[in-house]
C-alpha cells in the first residue's frame, strides 16, 4: 500500500528535483542545450545504476530509486559543471573542441577522481558491515553510483560536449568570448 501511496510522490520529487537541477544550469550558463546534456548525461549514468539490480536479478528497497536518484544527481551536476566550465574556458582560450576536451579532462579528472572516490569510500563500508537491509542497499546504490557518475562525467560528458559544440554556440549566450574580444 505504501509502495502505490508513495509511487506518485517519487515521479513528482524526481521530475521537480531534474527540472531545479536544469533551471539552475541554464540560468547559469544562460543556454538551453548545456542543462539538457548535462542532465541527460547524469540521469542516464542513474539509468545506469538502476539497472544493474534489474540485470543481476536483485531486489532493491521501493525508495531506492527517489533516494539515489536525488543523491547521484546533486553529487554529479557538480562533476558536469566543473567540466563543462573547463572546458567552456578551454574554448575560450582558442582550442578545437577535442583539445578542449582533452584539457578539461586531463584538468579536472584529479578533483573528480577524488571526490568520486571519496564519496564511493564512504558509503561502499557501510555496504557491507550495516545490519539493516535498506541500509545496506542504499549504500550500496550510492557507492556503485559515485562510481559510474565519475566515469561518465569523464568519459562520456566530453564526447558529448564535443559532439554538440555547433548547437551549444548557437543556443548558448556568450559562449565564446574569446580573450582578444575582451581586453
Amino acid at each position: 500500500d505504501l509502495i502505490v501511496t508513495s509511487d506518485r510522490d517519487f515521479h513528482m520529487t524526481s521530475f521537480v528535483s531534474i527540472a531545479a537541477v536544469f533551471l539552475i544550469i541554464l540560468l547559469t550558463f544562460r543556454s538551453i542545450t548545456i542543462p539538457a546534456l548535462l542532465v541527460l548525461a547524469i540521469e542516464g549514468a542513474i539509468m545506469v545504476n538502476m539497472g544493474i539490480p534489474y540485470f543481476t536479478g536483485s531486489t532493491i528497497p521501493f525508495i531506492a530509486s527517489i533516494v539515489l536518484g536525488t543523491i547521484q544527481l546533486g553529487a554529479t551536476v557538480d562533476y558536469a559543471i566543473l567540466m563543462t566550465t573547463r572546458f567552456r574556458e578551454e574554448r575560450n582560450h582558442g582550442l578545437a573542441p577535442k583539445e578542449a576536451a582533452a584539457t578539461a579532462i586531463e584538468t579536472c579528472a584529479p578533483s573528480i577522481i577524488t571526490s568520486g572516490m571519496s564519496f564511493f569510500a564512504a558509503t561502499v563500508g557501510l555496504s557491507f558491515l550495516s545490519r539493516i537491509d535498506l541500509i545496506r542497499s542504499l549504500c550500496l546504490l550510492i557507492s556503485r553510483g559515485a562510481m559510474i557518475s565519475m566515469l561518465v562525467i569523464l568519459l562520456v560528458l566530453p564526447a558529448m560536449l564535443i559532439l554538440f559544440t555547433p548547437l551549444i554556440e548557437k543556443t548558448t549566450r556568450h559562449w565564446l568570448e574569446h580573450i582578444e574580444e575582451r581586453v
